[in-house]
C-alpha cells in the first residue's frame, strides 16, 4: 500500500508513523521544517522549547508515543504548578477549584479579590437561576457569563482560555475548546454544582507559549503534564529519524497543490507533477486544507468553514537573568495577564521553576508570551525592542525582592537579561468559531461517503493540543488503511 501524508507537523508525522507501522510505503510531503510548532533549540547551553513545552498527560497518546519511540526515560513532570493573575494592576493568586477558569467553589474566588462584590453576588445567582436549555455549541464567554455573569467570564475565563488560544472567548467555540464546560452546563440547573460533582479541574491544551498547569491530575496523584528533558522538539525529530531510518519512509520537501481522486486512489499534485497513492492523509492548516480538498469533496460546507478560519499570531520571548533578580517562590510556575491592561504580555512562564533543567547555575530563565487576536503591535518591533518591552513589563509586574501580592507598580526597567531569544509564530493558533466541530464532522462524513481513501488530521480540524493531534493523526491513518484493506 502506498500512502501519502501531506504536512509534517505532529499530526502528519503521527499519521505517517501509524501507516508505516501498519506496513504501508509512506511518503511525507513537507516543504518546511518537520515538527510544526514543536521546536527545541539551544539557549545558553540548554535545550529550551520555542513552542509548546508540555504534553497533557490525561490524553495518553502523547506520552504513549514518547515511550513507543524510546523517549520514556526523558519524560519529566513540571516542578512548579501555582499560577498568579495580573488583574487591576495587582498580582493575585488564581483561586482553587477552577475548571478552565469557571469556579467550582465560590469561597476561594471571593478570597482572591479578582471579582468585585457585585460580581460575586451575580456568580451566586448560578445557584438559584432557573435552568436554561444548552445548545449544541456556544461561545465560551456566553456559556459561562449566562450562569456566573459577565465579570467572571471577563476576569477569569478570558485570561485563562483566551491566553491558551491567543484569542477572545467571545468568539471561541465551547464545544471545541471547553467541552467539559458545555457538558457540565447541560447536566443540571447549576453549572457550579455540576463542575464540583465532576471532581476534576481539567486543564487546557498546550499552546506555543507559557502555560499554568495543575501539578497533578485530580484523583490520580499523577502529573497532569509531562515534558521532555531534551525538549518537545525531540519528539518530531525522533519520529523523522525512525520513519526514514527504520521504516524506509520518504520525506519530500515539496508543497502539495491539490489532491485529486483517481480511480480507487488519489493523485498528489505538486509543482513537479502528480503521483498516485492508494491513500492520503491531509494534515495542513485550514486555508491549505480547504484548497487541497476542493476537488475531493467540491462544495462541501466544511471547506468554506475552513477557508474562513481566522488565526492569531504570537511570539515567545525567552529571557535569562542573573539568579536573584526576583525571589520567586519555588512552586510558582507563571502568571497570566487579564484583559484591560495595555501590556503586550499575555502570560509569563517561570521556566527555571517549572523546568529546572532549562537553567544553567546562577541563571533564571523566563518565557514571555505576546500577541493575541487583534493585537499584533509586537510584530512591528525588532527582536531587541520587543525583548526590552517584555523586560519593562516584567518590571511592572514583578517587584524586586520577595514576591508579594497586591503591589501596584508602574513600568520600570529590570536588569538587562544575560540572554534573549525571540520566537515568532505567525498564524499559529486557529480561532475555533461556534459550529466548528459540527462543520468538521460534516467534512469527515463527506470524505467517508465520496472519498474514503482520504482523511484529515491536525489542529485546524478541531483536535486541540499536542497529544490530541497525535491521536488524530494515528486515527486518520487507521481509517484510510482500513478502507484500502477492505478495497
Amino acid at each position: 500500500m502506498r500512502a501519502a501524508v501531506v504536512g509534517g507537523g505532529i499530526a502528519g508525522l503521527s499519521a505517517a508513523w501509524e501507516l508505516a507501522c501498519l506496513g504501508a510505503e509512506v511518503t511525507v510531503f513537507e516543504p518546511g521544517r518537520p515538527g510544526g510548532k514543536l521546536l527545541t533549540t539551544d539557549f545558553l547551553g540548554r535545550p529550551v522549547d520555542e513552542g509548546p513545552d508540555a504534553l497533557l498527560a490525561r490524553v495518553p497518546e502523547g506520552v504513549g508515543l514518547c515511550r513507543e519511540l524510546g523517549l520514556g526515560d526523558r519524560l519529566v513532570a513540571p516542578a512548579a504548578s501555582r499560577a498568579l493573575l495580573w488583574s487591576g494592576g495587582r498580582l493575585r493568586p488564581l483561586p482553587e477549584g477552577l475548571v478552565l477558569g469557571a469556579p467550582a467553589r465560590l469561597l476561594p474566588l471571593a478570597r482572591s479579590g479578582i471579582v468585585s462584590v457585585p460580581g460575586l453576588l451575580r456568580a451566586l445567582g448560578d445557584l438559584v437561576l432557573p435552568h436554561r436549555p444548552v445548545q449544541d455549541d456556544a461561545s465560551v464567554f456566553d456559556l459561562v457569563a449566562g450562569r456566573f455573569g459577565p465579570e467572571v467570564a471577563d476576569k477569569l475565563i478570558e485570561p485563562l482560555v483566551g491566553s491558551i488560544y491567543a484569542g477572545t472567548t467571545r468568539g471561541l467555540s465551547a464545544a471545541t475548546v471547553a467541552p467539559q464546560l458545555l457538558r457540565a452546563a447541560g447536566q443540571g440547573r447549576s453549572l457550579l454544582l455540576a463542575l464540583r460533582s465532576s471532581g476534576r479541574a481539567a486543564p487546557g491544551p498546550a499552546r506555543p507559549g507559557p502555560r499554568t498547569p495543575a501539578a497533578r491530575t485530580p484523583g490520580t496523584g499523577e502529573a497532569a503534564f509531562q515534558g521532555l528533558l531534551t525538549g518537545l522538539g525531540s519528539l518530531p525529530s525522533t519520529l523523522v529519524d525512525r520513519l526514514v531510518g527504520d521504516k524506509g519512509a520518504r520525506l519530500v520537501g515539496e508543497a502539495v497543490n491539490a489532491l485529486e481522486v483517481s480511480g480507487t486512489g488519489v493523485d498528489v499534485v505538486t509543482g513537479a507533477g502528480r503521483t498516485w497513492f492508494d491513500v492520503a492523509v491531509a494534515a495542513v492548516p485550514a486555508p491549505g486544507a480547504a484548497q487541497l480538498l476542493g476537488s475531493v469533496v467540491p462544495g462541501e460546507q466544511g471547506l468554506r468553514h475552513l477557508a474562513a478560519t481566522r488565526f492569531s499570531s504570537v511570539a515567545i520571548v525567552t529571557l535569562a537573568f542573573a539568579q536573584g533578580t526576583w525571589d520567586l517562590p519555588a512552586d510558582l510556575s507563571g502568571l497570566l495577564v487579564a484583559p484591560g491592561s495595555d501590556m503586550l504580555m499575555t502570560a509569563c512562564s517561570f521556566g527555571t521553576n517549572k523546568w529546572p533543567h532549562w537553567s544553567a547555575p546562577g541563571t533564571t530563565v523566563v518565557r514571555v508570551s505576546v500577541g493575541k487576536l487583534g493585537d499584533e503591535r509586537w510584530a512591528d518591533m525588532d527582536d531587541e525592542v520587543l525583548a526590552g518591552r517584555c523586560c519593562a513589563e516584567l518590571g511592572a509586574v514583578l517587584p524586586p525582592g520577595p514576591l508579594r501580592s497586591g503591589i501596584d507598580r508602574h513600568l520600570a526597567p529590570v536588569p538587562l537579561p544575560g540572554g534573549t531569544r525571540v520566537s515568532r509564530w505567525p498564524s499559529a493558533l486557529p480561532q475555533y468559531a461556534v459550529g466548528h466541530l459540527s462543520a468538521m464532522s460534516g467534512l469527515r462524513e463527506a470524505l467517508a461517503r465520496t472519498a474514503p481513501m482520504v482523511a484529515v488530521a491536525g489542529a485546524s480540524f478541531g483536535r486541540v493540543g499536542v497529544p490530541a493531534n497525535i491521536a488524530a493523526g494515528r486515527e486518520a491513518a487507521r481509517t484510510v488503511h482500513a478502507h484500502a484493506t477492505r478495497a
